[in-house]
C-alpha cells in the first residue's frame, strides 16, 4: 500500500469563501488547491484569494494527516499479525495470575488501589497531551497567531472537551467575516479567540452577521458638538449681565 494520496475531498463549506471571489480569482484558487495537493509550485495569488486558499490548504492538511495516521496503523498492525484472538488473550492472563500466585478468588485492596491511581495519572497525563496537540492544531490554522503563550493547559483541555470539528468551524466562521470585512476589521490576537472568542462562533451560538453590526456605529460621544470656548470672555459676559455690573 503506497502513502501517497492521488485525490482530495473538496467541502461543500468552502463555497462560502469562494463566492467572495470574482471568475478570475476562483480559476486562480482552484489551480493553486490542484497545484498543492500534486506538491507542484504554487501560482502567484492576490490577498482575497490567498486567505480562501488558506482554509482549503488547512484541511487538506488534516485530511492528509488523518490518513498517515491510519496508514501507519495498519502498518503496525500487519507487523503484529493483526489482532490476537480473545481466547488467546485470556489464556495469557489466566497464566499471569498463576505466575503472580492469584487464584480466582484472591483480591489485593492495596495492588488494586495502585493501579487504579496509575491509570488516572495516566489518563491525565494523555489528556493533556492530546489537549496541547489539539491546540498546535488551531494554533495553524488561526490567521493572527500572537499571544501564544498566554492560553493555559487548563484551557487547552477546555478546548479538547469542544472537540476539533467544532473550533475548526468556529476559527472557519470568523475568518470569513473577517474577509468579508477585511477593508476596516482585523483578526483579534489568537489568545484573544481561543480564551473566548471563539465561543461566539459555536454552533449553539452563532448568529451570521451579528459581529459585523458594529460597522459604521459612532462612538456614543462622536455625537457631540465639540467647541473650544473662551472663558474669559464668558467670565465678562456673566458679570456684566449682573445687577451692579459694567
Amino acid at each position: 500500500m503506497t502513502d501517497e494520496k492521488s485525490s482530495f475531498v473538496l467541502y461543500a463549506e468552502y463555497l462560502e469563501h469562494i463566492k467572495l471571489l470574482t471568475m478570475e480569482q476562483r480559476g486562480a484558487l482552484l489551480t493553486a488547491v490542484l497545484c498543492y495537493a500534486s506538491g507542484d509550485e504554487l501560482p502567484e495569488m492576490d490577498g482575497m484569494t490567498n486567505m480562501a486558499f488558506s482554509f482549503i490548504k488547512s484541511r487538506i492538511d488534516r485530511d492528509t494527516a488523518a490518513y498517515l495516521e491510519k496508514i501507519e496503523k495498519r502498518r503496525e498492525a500487519g507487523k503484529l499479525g493483526g489482532r490476537p484472538k480473545a481466547k488467546d488473550i485470556s489464556q495469557k492472563q489466566e497464566k499471569a495470575k498463576k505466575a503472580n500466585g492469584f487464584s480466582e478468588k484472591q483480591n489485593n485492596p492495596v495492588t488494586d488501589n495502585v493501579n487504579v491511581t496509575v491509570n488516572v495519572n495516566d489518563n491525565n497525563k494523555n489528556t493533556l497531551a492530546d489537549a496541547k496537540a489539539l491546540f498546535e492544531r488551531l494554533w495553524k490554522v488561526y490567521p493572527n497567531k500572537k499571544g501564544k503563550g498566554q492560553v493555559s493547559d487548563t484551557q487547552k483541555k477546555r478546548l479538547l472537551a469542544i472537540g476539533e470539528d467544532r473550533l475548526v468551524k468556529a476559527i472557519d466562521r470568523y475568518s470569513l467575516e473577517l474577509q468579508k470585512d477585511a477593508d476596516w476589521r482585523k483578526a483579534q490576537y489568537g489568545s484573544t479567540f481561543f480564551n473566548s472568542g471563539y465561543v461566539d462562533y459555536l454552533d449553539e451560538n452563532y448568529v451570521p452577521g451579528k459581529a459585523t453590526e458594529h460597522k459604521g456605529k459612532s462612538n456614543a460621544f462622536s455625537n457631540i458638538n465639540h467647541r473650544q470656548y473662551d472663558y474669559d470672555e464668558l467670565e465678562k459676559q456673566v458679570l456684566n449681565s449682573q445687577p451692579g455690573g459694567g
